[in-house]
């Protein structure tokens, strides 16, 4: 046999008398839970009461010390065998707080299950938030976004608050710490969330460039409200404490889904899906806040309705915020490739030569492997740009790079080294056969043509090259530090081929 019934009648009402006739079967006996599943109600005294005795008088409520409660649980709740027929139930209920009674009769076995199956469904919701929370705490520690580390608090905190308003916070840690202390405990987490939340929105929509009033609203309400209720709690003011809990909340609603509106207005890339999931946890948040104060029917399913509304919004919010993670990846990415990309040629500039060159020279240097540059100089580039234009140099640059790309073999890196000079790292490739490499190159740059419209352009290029043999740069060991001097040696090639008549390649041991 199971049964329960919820009764709401708002925040400081007068004590409340209920009474409830019992019909039992003769044929049965079993033991009886009767529990009201609402932590925070302060007094609960209740008699059984058959053929005019009383059965069991039992006291109860959040007032009492935690080891002076009939059951060590997180509801008022007693277990109770009763006799055939009828039996009343009389209860008195008072409290400062919210007058929310869901009470339930049932087999104590029944309890159990139902206690089993509530865990399980907490534990769940909980296990999703704690670890959304704990990976964008991951995320913020590593890029550190206010709105990562915003919205892990904003999940923690509203798991706490959900954790003390269903009891099992102050179940499993503060047992202890004597009468009313939950009440104080419950709306001082209700509006951790709260807050964090707020704040979470404005810096996730940037509100502040946008709606500059409305950000400081927002702000605002965070600050207010918490040291109205800091002054209500020195003053020992529970039920003004608790107006402006509900106030916070109430206004963390209303504010989500103004935050939401504004940023759709303004066209804020993240504001269609942050509306989408504001309306929907406000509308739940509502309807339960609703269901405490009396306003709307207060069972399981409105009670509940807060965090299934929280929980669509957390899983959402993360999913946006995964894809604002994503999106700033690539641009990290691309952002980063620009840097050591040359704009004109799409090849690297130096900065992106010297970061891929480097972990491969290292690694070459301490094996003893070979290695060889080449310095590539487009021969009277000045002359191509004083007759044909910028837009035609521009053309050479580009078709240079794309042959020397075409010519080059997997492994070899590629950078414009500055205006029409151009430098190769080849690696494993010693200086003879780092000279045949260049003058192939050296080939494909001489036979190809432009079409500028009015002529056909060829060009040609002079090229110095400078390698190891054996792992020996002549007779001497390089070193980690040896990159700039085979460049010099390079270059010094490349100066002499450019005093003898360019279009050719020089090695660096020739003229040494």
């Amino acid at each position: 046999m199971g049964s329960g019934q919820s009764l709401s009648l708002g925040i400081s009402v007068a004590p409340l008398w209920l009474k409830v006739r019992l019909l039992l079967p003769a044929n049965e006996d079993p033991l009886y839970r009767i529990s009201v599943e609402t932590p925070w109600l302060d007094h609960i005294d209740t008699w059984l009461v058959h053929e005019g005795q009383v059965l069991r008088h039992v006291r109860g409520g959040d007032a009492l010390a935690y080891s002076d409660r009939p059951m060590q649980y997180r509801y008022f709740a007693f277990e109770s065998s009763m006799p055939a027929g009828e039996t009343v139930l009389y209860m008195r209920v008072e409290t400062v707080g919210p007058m929310a009674i869901p009470l339930y009769i049932s087999e104590a076995k029944l309890a159990t299950q139902r206690d089993v199956s509530s865990g399980y469904q907490y534990g769940f919701l909980y296990g999703i938030m704690v670890a959304l929370a704990i990976y964008n705490l991951i995320i913020y520690f590593s890029i550190r976004h206010r709105e990562y580390g915003l919205y892990a608090l904003y999940l923690l905190g509203f798991v706490a608050n959900s954790l003390s308003y269903t009891g099992q916070l102050h179940t499993w840690i503060t047992p202890d710490w004597g009468p009313y202390f939950q009440d104080w405990m419950d709306i001082f987490l209700m509006i951790t969330y709260s807050i964090a939340g707020l704040h979470f929105a404005r810096v996730l929509l940037n509100t502040r460039l946008y709606a500059p009033l409305l950000d400081k609203l927002t702000t605002g309400v965070t600050v207010v409200i918490p040291i109205g209720m800091l002054i209500s709690a020195a003053l020992n003011q529970l039920t003004i404490a608790l107006l402006l809990a509900f106030i916070l909340n109430s206004s963390f609603a209303v504010l989500f889904i103004v935050l939401g509106h504004q940023a759709l207005k303004n066209d804020v890339p993240a504001a269609r899906l942050f509306l989408i999931c504001s309306v929907t946890a406000a509308t739940c948040i509502c309807i339960s806040t609703a269901a405490v104060w009396g306003l709307v029917p207060y069972n399981d399913f409105t009670f509940k309705l807060i965090e299934l509304g929280v929980a669509f919004e957390a899983i959402f919010l993360a999913f946006l915020l995964a894809q604002r993670f994503r999106l700033a990846e690539i641009d990290k990415q691309i952002a980063e490739r620009s840097a050591r990309q040359d704009a004109l040629t799409g090849l690297n500039n130096r900065t992106g030569f010297e970061h891929l060159v480097y972990p491969v020279w290292h690694q070459l240097v301490r094996r003893k492997r070979d290695l060889s540059l080449v310095l590539i100089d487009i021969d009277h580039f000045k002359n191509i740009n004083d007759l044909y234009g910028h837009a035609i140099g521009d053309e050479v640059l580009r078709c240079v790079a794309a042959l020397l790309e075409h010519g080059s073999r997997r492994g070899d890196i590629i950078a414009r080294w500055g205006g029409e000079e151009f430098l190769l790292f080849l690696p494993d490739t010693n200086e003879a056969q780092a000279n045949t490499h260049a003058e192939r190159l050296r080939v494909l740059i001489e036979d190809a043509v432009i079409d500028s419209g009015e002529a056909n352009i060829q060009f040609t290029a002079s090229f110095g090259v400078c390698g190891t043999k054996d792992g020996l740069l002549g007779e001497t060991k390089l070193n980690d530090d040896a990159l700039e001097h085979i460049i010099n040696l390079a270059d010094k090639a490349l100066y002499d081929v450019k005093q003898s008549g360019r279009n050719s390649v020089q090695v660096a041991s020739e003229v040494l």
